[in-house]
Order: structure tokens, then C-alpha cells, then sequence
């Protein structure tokens, strides 16, 4: 089985500073799961590296998501399958008034086009999207 972690949960992940988010990844590493990301996020981590102000926190920071990255068998990419539900997706939110962050519709896109789940802590955004996909793609974390 292929779980997606969203940008929110990798963040602290990498960061050390949540006990449960690492007990959990372990926990589900351990039985065989495998844990990727998705492009969307990966460019979401860059520009988190190269936002920090001190350049020497930014190469701190780098080899730190580098060696987060050598561990992943894949990261997911947009497809035409994807895009096609991101636009579907979009539309409906959008003639609803119901609108969410971009890099949140695109990777729950690539979850629901995959048939992965995606792991969050996100409970403003993605909810909504999840109510409108054919596909229950959503894992929540606290």
C-alpha cells in the first residue's frame, strides 16, 4: 500500500519537533506502508529552504530535506489524469464559492487520480475536496 504525505506533516517530520507525527510515520513504515510525496509538495520544501533568511540555515535545511529525499522510491507527478480531475474539482468548488489553496487541490488531484490516500492535518481544505472526489483519498491526523 502507497500513501501520499502531505507538505504539513513532512514539514514536522523534519523539523523533530512532533514525537507523535514521527511515531506514526515510523508506525506505518514498519508495516510495510510506503510513504511518497508529490511534486507539489517537494516544490512546496524548496521554497521553504530558500524562504529562511540565513544562508547558512538554508544549507542546513537542504541537506537535511536531501536526506529526507534519498529514502523515497517516488514522488508523484501531475498527469493528465490529475489535471483533468484538479479542473473538475476546481470548477465545482469554485461555482459553490468554496475555494481552497491551489497546492492543496493539486495534491489531493494526484491522491484521488492514483488511488492513494493522503495524509494530513489539514481540516479547513481538504474536507471539502474530499466531499466532491468519487475517490475517499483522505487520512487526517491530529
Amino acid at each position: 500500500m502507497i500513501k501520499i504525505v502531505e507538505t504539513n506533516i513532512v514539514i514536522e517530520f523534519l523539523r523533530g519537533n512532533s514525537p507523535e507525527v514521527e511515531k506514526k510515520i515510523k508506525n506505518l513504515i514498519s508495516k510495510g506502508i510506503e510513504l511518497i510525496i508529490t511534486q507539489i509538495t517537494l516544490c512546496e520544501l524548496w521554497y521553504g529552504v530558500y524562504a529562511l533568511k540565513s544562508k547558512q540555515k538554508q544549507i542546513l535545511e537542504a541537506k537535511k530535506l536531501n536526506n529526507f529525499l534519498i529514502n523515497l522510491t517516488e514522488i508523484k507527478t501531475l498527469d493528465s489524469s490529475s489535471s483533468r480531475i484538479y479542473g473538475e474539482i476546481y470548477a465545482e468548488l469554485d461555482k459553490s464559492g468554496m475555494r481552497v489553496p491551489q497546492f492543496d487541490l493539486l495534491n489531493a488531484s494526484i491522491a484521488i487520480a492514483n488511488k492513494h490516500t493522503l495524509i494530513t492535518k489539514d481540516k479547513r481544505h481538504f474536507p471539502r475536496i474530499n466531499a466532491l472526489s468519487e475517490f475517499d483519498f483522505l487520512e487526517l491526523w491530529e
